[in-house]
């Protein structure tokens, strides 16, 4: 309660605002809390809001299934309002936190997110001739693409180029994460572990990686020709 108690409002009801994000910062939906829910959402590391309908706590996905799991809570810069930081979970097609299954208040997720979930239905159930698809299940060519994109990323000089070979990798790099079960969210986690790192590599080039992606793209070349 230690917690709870830095905490201010200025609502009649006592509740606080309260914003639901995940990860990677994208808001989920809008819901309220109260000190108790506060108390318990910290103790038991699940999204638990106040709902004004039902006049009490409200531990998301109880009935339906889509539940959330906490990783923090911050308080804003007046101390009157709350972001819980969470991994929404679902069923099997999609997690969702919106009553209408849809993974935000404001619709399906966009840009990475969006790809993200196209990417994970089409790993279980790809339609005919998905070039998705044959990306999952040719290791060797997924390979091969991701460096060849990284070249032409690496190559590119102007703004919308660099965008276009940005988005190239991007799509091959999620391809490559959903086939081995990491999401977004796992690599935000990763990045922000590496922020508190005291001590930093030195970061120079790995010469055996560097002859390793020439004889790729070298290979390419000569398949092209």
């Amino acid at each position: 309660m230690s917690y709870a108690a830095c905490m201010r409002t200025d609502r009649p009801d006592g509740l606080y605002t309260t914003v639901v994000c995940t990860r990677s910062g994208e808001a989920l939906g809008l819901v309220y809390s109260s000190k108790e829910s506060v108390v318990a959402a910290l103790a038991c590391a699940r999204g638990v809001y106040y709902s004004r309908s039902r006049k009490g706590l409200w531990r998301k996905g109880d009935t339906s299934g889509h539940y959330q799991i906490l990783h923090r809570l911050d308080v804003d810069c007046d101390g009157d309002a709350l972001r819980f930081t969470v991994t929404q979970r679902g069923d099997a097609d999609e997690a969702a936190f919106c009553h209408l299954h849809t993974l935000t208040c404001w619709g399906p997720p966009r840009g990475v997110r969006h790809l993200e979930g196209t990417l994970s239905q089409r790993l279980k159930n790809a339609p005919e001739g998905s070039y998705t698809k044959r990306l999952f299940d040719d290791e060797a060519l997924l390979r091969d693409k991701l460096v060849e994109e990284a070249q032409e990323l690496s190559e590119a000089t102007e703004k919308s180029d660099v965008a276009g070979e940005l988005a190239d990798v991007i799509y091959f790099a999620m391809v490559r994460a959903v086939k081995a079960g990491v999401s977004i969210d796992d690599a935000v986690a990763e990045l922000d572990l590496r922020t508190r790192k005291v001590t930093r590599r030195k970061g120079d080039s790995k010469a055996f990686r560097i002859q390793a992606g020439n004889e790729i793209l070298n290979k390419n070349k000569d398949s092209d020709m």
